[in-house]
């Protein structure tokens, strides 16, 4: 398996894998589970990767039930392929699905936009122009991680949410997007003008100061839908063996 930079400890099997703190955890189980899942949703575990559930024991210093329940669990969600007499496979993004959310994300958030412009909320958007602020400052921090824009980003999409009384909705964004969450990731993992995405930010902030609507949805569909333009050269140059095979016409339409 693939190995990330981050070191391990000399006894244990380098496996691509970030570990996690298990006293975060009520059993090992439960530690494998989530910490696999986080591997899988930060691409350290890449679509189609062969998982070896030798390998992950080792690396968690467990025995094969906890990994074997972990990894049924995860096929269950069709997270992983699990194949006879083959493997174990990370699942391959599904561009098909990908569309799919980013079609219901921008019909959901849009909506609770419009509410939140009606509500007058300073607080709310005092604490967004605060994100904006800390993401401007991570851009010219020196090696700053495409990782660390991505969460700051899906903190200040949620800010909003938040505002409405809506999280659980955006918690139901964020844990129903496999496909969804990982291509984001590859996306700010290939981003390189993440000025262009501050600025989408903030004209998001400026048109909901000025209540116009009908502005406010068309940049938003460009903010979401943006990404899907830019990758489309990306992937079928670099990572196309990361994709569901799809016919051409129309693939990245949505």
């Amino acid at each position: 398996m693939e190995a990330i930079s981050k070191k391990m400890k000399s006894e244990r099997v380098d496996t691509g894998i970030v570990l996690l703190d298990d006293f975060k955890f009520r059993n090992r189980e439960d530690m494998v589970y989530e910490a696999l899942k986080k591997n899988i949703l930060e691409l350290s575990l890449k679509p189609g990767q062969v998982v070896s559930e030798a390998e992950v024991c080792q690396m968690f210093g467990v025995s094969r039930t906890p990994v074997r329940n972990s990894l049924r669990i995860l096929a269950e969600k069709s997270w992983v392929d699990i194949i006879p007499y083959r493997g174990i496979y990370i699942k391959l993004l599904s561009l098909k699905d990908i569309k799919q959310m980013l079609y219901m994300r921008f019909a959901v958030e849009s909506m609770v936009l419009e509410d939140f412009i009606n509500t007058n909320n300073r607080t709310a958007m005092e604490d967004i122009k605060y994100m904006l602020r800390k993401q401007e400052a991570l851009v010219v921090t020196r090696n700053f991680k495409p990782e660390q824009f991505y969460r700051m980003d899906v903190q200040i999409h949620g800010l909003w949410f938040e505002a409405m009384n809506r999280s659980k909705l955006w918690d139901m964004l964020q844990e129903d997007s496999l496909h969804y969450t990982r291509f984001k990731m590859l996306d700010f993992l290939t981003e390189s003008d993440f000025d262009r995405i501050i600025r989408d930010h903030k004209s998001i902030v400026n048109l909901i100061e000025k209540k116009d609507v009908p502005k406010l949805r068309g940049v938003l569909r460009e903010h979401l839908f943006q990404c899907m333009k830019r990758m489309r050269k990306i992937i079928d140059e670099d990572y196309r063996e990361y994709f569901e095979e799809e016919p051409d016409e129309g693939k990245f339409e949505i």
